[in-house]
């Protein structure tokens, strides 16, 4: 099978549904061996937003960050890209948050984040969401405090709505001094998901866990039925009706893993939104389409690797939404 053959071509008959990713806003600035290579827009919630909005879907980015420079670079970027700001707050009198990711010789990134700047209470405007939509929430903004509340009403609701939720808590160790605090949070949001995506680092760093089997047992009570664990060249585990499997992936060298479990993200939802996966098909999906799922989320994070960019590139986006005219 063609790895273009996951895909399908938009149609005009499709119901009604929009994509939500709530999440962090950051301006990234990229070093390789200490001196600044490249800067990008990202922040993992924007990183997926973007590959979705290179593909055409309805996706809403939400977030807040300051009324500056780097802040009206990040909304054009968005807008530029097809992802709708309308619920991306900006505060006056502030400063944008910043990363410094540091490449190592593996090519993998080390982060030094530095907080957004405001004198104002953070606020965030939230989307009236409905049936079958689909939100994809996590890393930092999913167990923030000062979000925390306004964050958890929006799930509830979202839930009862019968929205799809996607969780990536995406756990950075420069806050691991905050587990013991955080970590209830975690576990509520782990909870509210219809399916949790992380990686085997994650869990590490979350829980302390090193293999998949004892990721099933320690969320067993948090009564998780769709779980993905992504391990880099080692391939994914994931469980699914009680089911664990495996599968292999392509073996790559890669360039930068910046965005790569981002876009991950991203090819999940644009699984879900092409095939037409609601809330109610979820449990019910086969074998065969997890395993598509998969392969194409696989792809997507392929793309983000073999480049230095965030998401996937224009190119990549273009050659699917083609494919078939």
């Amino acid at each position: 099978m063609s790895e273009y053959a996951l895909f399908l071509p938009l149609q005009k008959h499709f119901f009604m549904r929009k994509i939500y990713a709530v999440g962090e806003a950051i301006y990234d600035i990229i070093f390789k061996n200490n001196k600044p290579i490249d800067a990008k827009v990202g922040g993992a919630m924007i990183n997926s937003s973007v590959s979705l909005g290179r593909l055409g879907v309805p996706i809403d980015y939400v977030g807040d960050t300051a009324d500056d420079v780097v802040g009206h670079i990040m909304s054009d970027f968005l807008v530029e890209n097809h992802v709708n700001v309308d619920y991306f707050s900006h505060y006056p009198d502030s400063k944008s948050r910043l990363a410094l990711a540091f490449i190592d010789d593996l090519n993998a990134p080390k982060y030094s984040f530095y907080k957004i700047n405001t004198p104002h209470k953070i606020k965030l405007k939230f989307p009236d969401v409905q049936e079958d939509d689909i939100i994809l929430f996590g890393s930092f903004y999913g167990i923030k405090a000062e979000v925390r509340g306004q964050l958890v009403d929006f799930l509830l609701e979202a839930k009862k709505r019968n929205a799809i939720i996607i969780y990536d808590p995406n756990f950075r160790v420069n806050h691991s001094s905050l587990l013991s605090t955080v970590l209830p949070f975690i576990e509520d949001n782990i909870r509210l998901a219809d399916i949790v995506k992380a990686s085997n680092e994650d869990y590490h760093l979350i829980f302390g866990l090193n293999s998949f089997e004892e990721v099933v047992e320690r969320l067993a009570p948090l009564k998780t039925k769709n779980l993905i664990y992504t391990k880099n060249a080692e391939g994914i585990d994931y469980l699914q009706n009680k089911t664990q499997r495996h599968i292999e992936v392509r073996k790559l060298e890669p360039i930068s893993a910046v965005g790569a479990g981002d876009s991950f993200n991203a090819g999940i939802i644009y699984y879900l939104y092409l095939h037409q996966i609601t809330k109610s098909l979820i449990d019910s999906m086969s074998v065969d389409q997890w395993r598509e799922m998969l392969i194409m989320a696989d792809l997507f994070a392929s793309n983000v690797l073999m480049s230095t960019d965030n998401y996937i590139s224009k190119e990549f986006a273009n050659q699917l939404i083609n494919k078939d005219k």
